[in-house]
């Protein structure tokens, strides 16, 4: 019987461990911006014009994020892909509508949706109200 328990005590301490581990790895993504885009369906919808007008402008919207948003991660992902946010939901891009677009999320706060193609300008603005900091491309 002490040897029953014992094994219980183990077990429970190893597996106790090993939560607050993944807890901690997902813990340090504090924030996101995940671009998002599903190219078969805006294929199908007859919107190649726009995801070429989304994916221009993803390169300079990177370079916003970096410059201006330490601590958010870009991430673009496309159709087929499961994205786990910061705010603790997933992402997947096949079944999210509209097609495309670009989601703000931080840990403890409400994930913002920007929909359909934003420029530079736009996701500056959105971007630096959401996560409360200024960006200088936004002052355009």
């Amino acid at each position: 019987m002490k040897n029953l328990l014992l094994v219980t005590a183990l077990m429970v301490t190893v597996s106790g461990r090993g939560f607050s581990e993944q807890g901690n790895k997902a813990g340090k993504m504090k924030a996101m911006a995940v671009a998002y885009f599903d190219e078969e369906r805006l294929r199908n919808l007859g919107r190649q014009a726009e995801l070429d007008n989304f994916r221009y402008f993803l390169k300079p919207i990177g370079e916003i994020v970096k410059r201006d948003f330490p601590g958010v991660e870009l991430k673009i992902v496309g159709r087929g892909e499961l994205v786990r946010l910061p705010d603790g939901t997933k992402l997947n891009v096949q079944n999210v509508d509209p097609a495309l677009g670009i989601i703000l999320t931080a840990r403890g706060k409400k994930r913002r949706l920007l929909s359909g193609v934003q420029t530079d300008f736009d996701f500056a603005c959105a971007a630096a109200s959401f996560y409360q900091r200024p960006s200088p491309a936004c002052n355009k």
